[in-house]
């Protein structure tokens, strides 16, 4: 991906990515969605078409997210590079609850 297509976690990821390469460092993105923390349960307080929406009808939580971290960072990840991981529930994929 070039890096001027994307946001700034991806062109920060392809910069990295490029950087690594040759040394064998790896570099991935995790990119939450809706998550089950004080922020994001108030927001779908605020926002009640927000709570329709999210896939399996909860959020996501914190140990989620760094379960997918150990992943990408343990050796069973070896050939994982340049990925962005989506983590909300395929929420991104058109998958909508309701």
């Amino acid at each position: 991906m070039p890096p001027d297509n994307g946001g700034p976690i991806e062109n920060s990821r392809h910069r990295l990515f490029t950087a690594g390469e040759e040394k064998g460092i790896r570099c991935n993105a995790i990119a939450p969605g809706f998550m089950d923390t004080p922020m994001g349960r108030d927001a779908s307080r605020r926002r009640s078409d927000r709570a329709v929406t999210v896939p399996f009808g909860r959020q996501g939580t914190g140990w989620e997210v760094a379960y997918a971290a150990l992943f990408l960072i343990s050796n069973e990840s070896s050939y994982v590079n340049a990925h962005t991981l989506f983590l909300d529930g395929g929420h991104l994929g058109g998958i909508v609850r309701g």
